[in-house]
């Protein structure tokens, strides 16, 4: 028994350096790693499914930053706004919804079950909204907290943030959130584009000088 308790940690400890890390932009160049993207019909998430083929445990990162590309160029290519990880035992499968924007308005949202994509990462972009997490309480005291109280409203001042940092036309990025934010009420969409717009522009225009 003795023995037992000695040796548990020792074994938590091996196990531990033997979980292989990456970063999900990365997967497609490991053949004993496969992972899957599927889209619901929405702009805001993904689902990732990630199965792993290796006789380890795989630790899988997702970074702000990193980007869904879309192969069917009529419809957006999606940003990822929120860190996450997910682990995977060996020879086993698990899955994920992560949070997105679209990186196109002028584009269509992506079909329900659009499985075509490939894996990259935007460096700066990912520079830019972990700024943003780490410096929130600030950010929202210069642009007011009533747009960041809650995860949707963080969401889409995200989302202004990713058509901003792209240079997104303006009426383009009414016409989608109209369609794909609000339901069809243009007034909500000319609203959140008055609010968020300049805010979101004046702060990208200041970090770019960085």
């Amino acid at each position: 028994m003795t023995l037992k308790y000695f040796f548990l940690p020792l074994i938590f400890c091996l196990s531990s350096v033997l979980a292989q890390d990456y970063a999900f932009f990365e997967l497609e160049d490991e053949p004993n790693i496969v992972i899957n993207a599927i889209n619901s019909g929405t702009h805001k998430n993904i689902g990732v499914n990630i199965i792993n083929l290796s006789g380890e445990e795989v630790v899988i990162h997702f970074p702000p930053g990193g980007y869904f590309l879309n192969e069917n160029e009529s419809e957006q290519n999606l940003v990822l706004l929120f860190y996450d990880k997910l682990t995977v035992p060996p020879g086993g499968m698990n899955n994920i919804v992560l949070y997105t924007a679209c990186a196109n308005p002028d584009r269509s949202a992506p079909r329900a079950g659009r499985i075509n994509w490939t894996y990259g990462y935007d460096n700066k972009m990912g520079i830019l909204l972990e700024s943003y997490e780490s410096n929130r309480d600030m950010v929202a005291l210069m642009t007011g907290p009533e747009h960041h109280s809650t995860f949707e409203k963080r969401h889409n001042f995200l989302q202004m943030f990713v058509w901003v940092y792209y240079n997104a036309d303006k009426k383009q990025i009414v016409n989608f959130s109209t369609k794909y934010i609000f339901d069809g009420d243009r007034d909500a969409a000319q609203s959140y584009v008055e609010i968020y717009y300049p805010i979101t522009k004046l702060f990208i225009e200041t970090y770019k000088k960085l």
